[in-house]
């Protein structure tokens, strides 16, 4: 019994000692999470290199679009420009280095001749894309199931909110577009977005081999949701 009062007594004790004063917790905007590997690769690799604790690792709905690892550390005994050169001295399963990333968030990247020729109020669909009519538009039910699949098929890449800052985004040779170029588009631009969800390019698989036409015709729908900040 005695015993067991003096360990009560211990975990008391240890549960309310106050963390040190230098004991800070900081936020790192991580680059280079490319592969589903890739997070608790990096994570596993800074604590066993340095003394810190991985308090987190967000990957979407962050502030920035970046993903953001939040750690705790002494700071009386390692700096942040320590841990930022660890971090880009870390690779993932893939052999790709990460990077902490600096500056601001590109929130309006221009659009392309193509997409300017495609969208509705400034142009007709560029020749070389179908003319297609998605049969869907204006079915609400459609939208709704398009966004299912855009959470579970597009958002890791072109961002919860179509900005194109997805969480694993950072490696690719291209980056993927902002949809709420698309954003209340006419008819005209339905065949080139559905070509696109249909062939891919670049670093966008064809998910014309994965979804069916009506999975894809729902994306199309929802994609036409998107609404761009200045518009929320």
């Amino acid at each position: 019994m005695k015993n067991c009062s003096l360990l009560i007594c211990f975990i008391f004790i240890f549960w309310f000692i106050p963390l040190s004063a230098s004991t800070v917790k900081e936020e790192f905007k991580i680059e280079g999470l490319i592969s589903p590997a890739s997070p608790k690769a990096l994570q596993s690799e800074l604590e066993k290199e340095l003394k810190v604790k991985v308090l987190g690792l967000e990957l979407t709905n962050t502030e920035s679009g970046w993903p953001v690892l939040t750690l705790q550390y002494d700071s009386s005994s390692i700096s942040k420009e320590e841990i930022e050169k660890t971090i880009a001295k870390i690779e993932d399963p893939a052999g790709h280095n990460y990077k902490v990333h600096h500056g601001p968030l590109q929130a309006n990247a221009a659009l392309t001749e193509e997409e300017m020729q495609s969208i509705a109020m400034l142009g007709p669909t560029a020749e070389a894309f179908p003319q297609l009519t998605n049969p869907y538009s204006g079915d609400s039910s459609s939208v709704a199931r398009g966004e299912e699949l855009f959470i579970k098929n597009c958002a890791k890449c072109h961002g919860e909110s179509g900005n194109g800052y997805g969480p694993v985004t950072q490696g690719f040779t291209t980056w993927p577009r902002q949809l709420w170029a698309w954003h209340k588009t006419g008819p005209e631009t339905d065949g080139y977005i559905y070509w696109f969800i249909t062939n891919g390019r670049s670093d966008m698989p064809p998910w014309g081999v994965v979804l069916s036409e009506k999975e894809r015709w729902d994306l199309v729908s929802y994609v036409k949701t998107l609404k761009p900040p200045s518009s929320e």
